[in-house]
């Protein structure tokens, strides 16, 4: 039997820079914006989290978007 996937959420992660720890390694802190529309594309999705950080006191370290897929059996 074959397994069908479909995408039921996306979030948005937004990882921040937020200093250095007591052995000068980088600490970071990571922001999650749910319910993200799951047809929503890449580029907009992407443009969201410039857009987000431009507003943060953190330096964006990276944007990464987060899909939740249901398995069932055809």
């Amino acid at each position: 039997m074959a397994v069908v996937s479909t995408k039921v959420a996306s979030a948005l992660k937004l990882t921040m820079k937020v200093g250095i720890d007591e052995k000068g390694k980088d600490k970071f802190a990571t922001k999650t914006l749910s319910n993200i529309k799951v047809a929503a594309v890449d580029e907009d999705i992407f443009a969201i989290g410039e857009a987000i950080s431009n507003i943060k006191t953190y330096p964006l370290f990276g944007i990464d978007r987060e899909d939740l897929y249901s398995l069932v059996r055809e």
